[in-house]
């Protein structure tokens, strides 16, 4: 058994027994007879992510293998297996990723297709949403435990998924030292994606990829953040991005750099090409903590990372609050009653109008360091 502040996970050996409609799992023929409980999803200490994930009854038994009190195996299995839920907050493209997607590499590519895996909570629009990531990580369909009724047999069972950090990967710590961008370099090759460096063909303006919110902290000024953006250098591609994960990593793919509030759709760096720029804009409210959920990690990928805190002048909320409310003079005190109260002021009712003056010089950076890139 292995615990970190985001998940425990439960390794077995041996001769492993698994009822997926009884969310079982039994080591037969142990030393001796224990029990735990394990929700195999990496949100452990958030109640309201954990709520709809099964618990999983991992245990050990004494009783040798082939007594008549032990079921029978109706499958027997050669390779071992990964059970792992995709409830939790799947629902954002974010969480998908640092939830279960990036977990799932880390654990699943070690094994280099032969490892079956088995869904508890199994949601089919999700899993068809990213069939593509698990079609690359294994070569046997998915297993839905809830409506599983048999028991399968495996030499070697881990009930729930390997994880490090949100959105990260530690090397030290890594099976064969994957790393971030080897974890960019495979999700590329799963779409078919073909530019692996950030260099521009020859006679061509690097690409920017402005993510264009629908809702929340929209870019009111986006025509203006446009025109900026040309007058610099770049070709500028404005898109929102679509339910279907392809057709926009294929778009970020042919891009150079990513501009974006913060927000969901910035997960997308993971199609960028090695070299490219991450422009990461943090709304009002002391987020830059949230902020950290991509700096980091597009540092780790080989992305140029720039970060642009918005001024209080730069925010809508000034439309909707006098200066001296405590949504601008103690964004503190607003954190202090939950992410909730957060969430509702600083997230769900803020956009963002960029003071163009201000923000110019990132635009020169992130420009200044794609054309430095050289092909190797």
């Amino acid at each position: 058994m292995t615990s970190n502040r985001r998940i425990d996970w439960c390794e077995l050996d041996g001769d492993v027994r698994v009822h997926g409609a009884r969310g079982t799992v039994t080591l037969v023929g142990a030393p001796r007879a224990e029990e735990w409980r394990v929700r195999p999803y990496p949100r452990k200490v958030d109640p309201n992510a954990m709520r709809h994930v099964t618990n999983i009854t991992v245990r050990s038994t004494t009783t040798l293998p082939g007594a008549a009190e032990e079921e029978e195996c109706a499958i027997k299995h050669s390779v071992p297996a990964l059970l792992f839920s995709d409830r939790g907050y799947t629902g954002n493209y974010f969480h998908a990723y640092t939830d279960v997607i990036l977990p799932l590499f880390l654990t699943a590519k070690r094994y280099g297709g032969e490892v079956q895996f088995l869904v508890s909570d199994m949601q089919m629009w999700w899993v068809g949403k990213f069939l593509p990531v698990f079609k690359s990580l294994s070569n046997y369909d998915l297993v839905d435990l809830a409506a599983d009724n048999r028991t399968r047999c495996f030499q070697h069972v881990q009930v729930g998924l390997t994880c490090h950090a949100d959105f990260s990967i530690d090397p030290l710590r890594a099976p064969n030292g994957y790393s971030m961008v080897d974890f960019t370099r495979h999700m590329r090759g799963v779409y078919g994606l073909p530019r692996g460096l950030a260099v521009p063909a020859a006679g061509a303006r690097p690409r920017l990829l402005l993510i264009a919110r629908a809702s929340t902290r929209r870019f009111v000024n986006a025509d203006e953040i446009v025109r900026a953006a040309q007058k610099v250098g770049f070709e500028v591609v404005v898109s929102e991005g679509t339910h279907e994960v392809a057709p926009f990593a294929e778009l970020a793919n042919t891009c150079d750099a990513m501009l974006g509030v913060h927000g969901a759709g910035l997960t997308n760096m993971v199609f960028l090409p090695t070299g490219g720029v991450v422009i990461q804009v943090v709304p009002l409210g002391g987020l830059e903590f949230v902020a950290g959920y991509f700096r980091t990690p597009s540092r780790d990928m080989g992305l140029r990372y720039l970060e642009y805190r918005i001024a209080p002048a730069e925010s809508t909320l000034t439309e909707q609050y006098p200066s001296d409310h405590p949504i601008f003079t103690d964004p503190d005190g607003v954190k202090s009653k939950g992410w909730d109260s957060l969430k509702q002021v600083y997230l769900d009712k803020q956009d963002v109008r960029l003071d163009l003056k201000r923000f110019r010089p990132l635009l020169k950076k992130a420009i200044a360091h794609i054309r430095a890139n050289k092909l190797q």
